[in-house]
């Protein structure tokens, strides 16, 4: 999957960026568990990724610092 900026409503305080509702595709999805999150640096400055589940799906956001733009990474089934 390539990444494709979407919508999302967060939570920016006390240091922390937590996603809670995001828009994809025509439909709301809420953040029901926030599983990991990390940082990485490249030459576009600062990115935070985070790891969450909603319904049986994974999904991977990316939130960057310099432009303030989200991404959708991946998704996954967490059906196997």
């Amino acid at each position: 999957m390539n990444k494709e900026q979407i919508f999302v409503l967060a939570y920016f305080g006390k240091g922390k960026i937590v996603p809670r509702i995001f828009f994809w595709k025509g439909k709301v999805i809420k953040v029901e568990k926030l599983t990991y999150s990390w940082k990485t640096v490249d030459e576009g400055g600062i990115k935070i990724h985070f790891s969450i589940i909603s319904g049986s799906f994974y999904y991977h956001l990316l939130y960057s610092l310099s432009s303030s733009r989200w991404y959708l990474i991946d998704v996954e089934s967490t059906v196997i």
